[in-house]
């Protein structure tokens, strides 16, 4: 029995993980809400891999390891870009509301384009659930990475070097335009190359050797907001990769 919990315990600590992301999130505490992000995506990893090792895996943990992904990688990344969206300088709308209630609602009709993002990630989400085949690679971009883009994009473009962005990132087009491609680029059919297995051939293993010393690179010189840089590489590196592949090399 206690062996059974052990993969249950990580996705639960992956699951508070991605609520306490959200809270610093929606009190525009980004770089908080980034180290709760990437603790989710820590405790994701070792989820699937205790389970594995111990010989566990079920379909509840199946089930329950996707509802924890669709918080943290899923609503997370959507409540971040809602906040750039206010960021950016969009005014609040008032809609005054009768009876029963008698109140005065404000919202900004721009921040639910950011709620795109969380509906992208379930359809993501789904489709790797029903996909009973194991593959050494991923179809389409993971949600993880997609969410640890946007977490931490807000770090990225208060870095001097980055600076210059702000204006075009922050803006209604740009965030808009972001949102878009993340959510194709998640339910496309683009093959992207992933660490579960190193066996799929020399470019591959180059080309993760290539992201291995990006990433910690990036990290070291603009710090945590380097990630957005790496998963951008991540991208980059997939479309050499998919192009070598229809030339056959």
């Amino acid at each position: 029995m206690i062996k059974k919990s052990v993969p249950h315990f990580f996705t639960s600590l992956n699951l508070l993980s991605g609520c306490f992301s959200i809270y610093f999130a929606y009190i525009f505490q980004f770089e908080t809400a980034l180290v709760f992000l990437i603790t989710g995506v820590f405790f994701d990893v070792w989820d699937g891999l205790f389970a594995r090792i111990l010989g566990v895996e079920s379909e509840l943990g199946v089930q329950l390891d996707s509802m924890a992904d669709m918080v943290t990688c899923g609503v997370v990344p959507g409540i971040i870009l809602a906040q750039l969206f206010v960021m950016a300088g969009n005014r609040p709308f008032e809609i005054p509301i009768g009876w029963p209630l008698n109140t005065v609602v404000e919202y900004i009709p721009w921040v639910f384009i950011g709620f795109l993002i969380p509906v992208g990630a379930a359809f993501r989400l789904a489709r790797f659930n029903i996909d009973g085949s194991k593959k050494n690679h991923f179809i389409g971009l993971p949600t993880p990475a997609m969410a640890l883009f946007f977490g931490a994009l807000p770090l990225l473009i208060k870095q001097p070097d980055f600076i210059f962005l702000k204006p075009i990132v922050i803006s209604n087009p740009g965030l808009i335009l972001l949102t878009l491609i993340f959510v194709v680029l998640m339910n496309t059919n683009f093959d992207l190359f992933s660490f579960k297995s190193f066996k799929t051939g020399t470019v591959d293993i180059v080309l993760r050797i290539i992201l291995i010393l990006a990433a910690p690179t990036f990290i070291f010189f603009f710090g945590l907001g380097g990630i957005s840089l790496a998963v951008l590489v991540y991208l980059f590196l997939n479309l050499i990769k998919n192009s070598l592949a229809k030339m056959g090399i």
